[in-house]
């Protein structure tokens, strides 16, 4: 009896001993626009990994903006090792009236939700607790929306700065409108700009200033899972661009290889636009022409991915213009981060353009203070932009710890 005693004594010590000892769940946080300070501070009973393969649970975060301004998420909770017969998806939305704190607290939430299966196989079921809260009248009424899925948003920002010998300023305004449904996105925006620079070399006063309208409507037509038409239509000026008044309308069609419900993660995409464009010129161009109108087509060919080891999405497109073919323009675009082994990361950025359209050029040319200020367009066959960078972490695996100490 006493020996039964004392086996009984050791088999609780020891299993209180066990689920003391329980090693945290480890996981890695994949979300380049989540607040991930605040969510290691407030997540408990977990570790954060710097890397995915040392990882109990790889929570991987895909982010659309939707219809109403905020964001649409899905967390995918994908075990590793010993729960690797575990993996969830988690789906909620945010709009565009929630602070950063509230949509931060959401995420919290829901990341919480996803880890449950996790931590109960982590041994620590005794600790959770659910609560879930009674369905009222509210909640089970369907709820009528009385703008009818349009939204609005206003905008109005500006910056300066200066020494003695210079000054700057930017003004931008902005205003935007749209109806987004599966069938159908109907979008509006129109803004304005004015950029003024000021220069005093001794008693000379040298004053750029480059102002800018446009509006643009689209609407685009859901035909299928994969295919779509549209409607898109640009107008405006531009003192930079020589144009004095501009109307471009492009009727267009698109095929989209993958459902576009999948769009989040995978895209592979042809589209092609065709229509017209009126010009009328502030000054008379290098083709002596003081306004035209001209017809003019371009297709794209696209793609991108978000998985586990990374991202890329790249595109080429091709414009013309149809009374003169070598008058067109090639653009070729890529953004890549890629994981390629452990803690080694890979980023690549770059475009690339060839333009031989500029037919919007003044046949007055440009002076060297209007290169330098950058006040007019100046005639190149072509442009580029590229970066390149590696990242490579090695140490502990684990970074719980958030210490904000001086960090103003």
């Amino acid at each position: 009896m006493k020996k039964l005693l004392l086996l009984s004594f050791l088999f609780v010590f020891l299993k209180i001993q066990s689920q003391t000892d329980t090693t945290p769940l480890s996981i890695y946080l994949d979300c380049a626009s989540c607040n991930t300070t605040m969510i290691k501070q407030e997540l408990k009973n977990v570790s954060f990994v710097r890397d995915q393969k040392d990882a109990d649970v790889h929570v991987f975060f895909t982010i659309q903006q939707n219809a109403n301004g905020g964001g649409s998420y899905e967390i995918e909770f994908i075990g590793k090792k010993q729960y690797e017969a575990l993996h969830d998806k988690l789906f909620f939305n945010t709009n565009a009236d929630m602070s950063e704190l509230e949509v931060t607290n959401k995420i919290l939430q829901y990341i919480r939700i996803g880890l449950l299966r996790f931590w109960v196989k982590n041994g620590l079921g005794e600790k959770i607790t659910v609560h879930v809260k009674e369905p009222t009248t509210d909640d089970s009424e369907k709820t009528e929306d009385p703008w009818h899925k349009w939204s609005f948003r206003l905008g109005l920002n500006g910056w300066f700065n200066g020494q003695e010998t210079s000054k700057f300023h930017n003004l931008n305004a902005s205003v935007s409108a749209e109806q987004i449904t599966d069938k159908n996105k109907f979008e509006f925006n129109a803004g304005l700009s004015q950029q003024k620079s000021t220069f005093q070399y001794g008693d000379e006063v040298i004053i750029s200033d480059k102002k800018s309208k446009y509006m643009n409507i689209s609407d685009v037509i859901s035909i299928n899972d994969h295919w779509s038409a549209g409607l898109f239509t640009t107008m405006g000026n531009s003192v930079f661009n020589n144009y004095h008044y501009y109307l471009d309308i492009q009727p267009g069609i698109e095929y989209n290889f993958f459902p576009y419900s999948k769009s989040a993660k995978k895209q592979v995409i042809l589209s092609y636009k065709i229509g017209s464009r009126y010009n009328d010129y502030y000054e008379t161009t290098i083709f002596n022409k003081d306004d035209e109108l001209l017809w003019k087509h371009s297709a794209l060919a696209g793609t991108s991915f978000r998985e586990k080891w990374g991202q890329i999405s790249a595109n080429i497109e091709y414009n013309s213009y149809l009374h003169d073919s070598s008058l067109n323009e090639f653009n070729v675009y890529l953004n890549t981060n890629i994981r390629l082994f452990k803690g080694f990361s890979l980023h690549l950025y770059g475009l690339y353009g060839i333009t031989h359209n500029q037919i919007n050029l003044s046949a007055n040319g440009a002076t060297l203070e209007d290169m330098l200020l950058q006040q007019r367009q100046i005639r190149s066959g072509y442009n580029y932009f590229g970066s390149i960078g590696i990242n490579y972490s090695f140490g502990s695996i684990y970074n719980t710890v958030v210490n904000s100490r001086f960090d103003f």
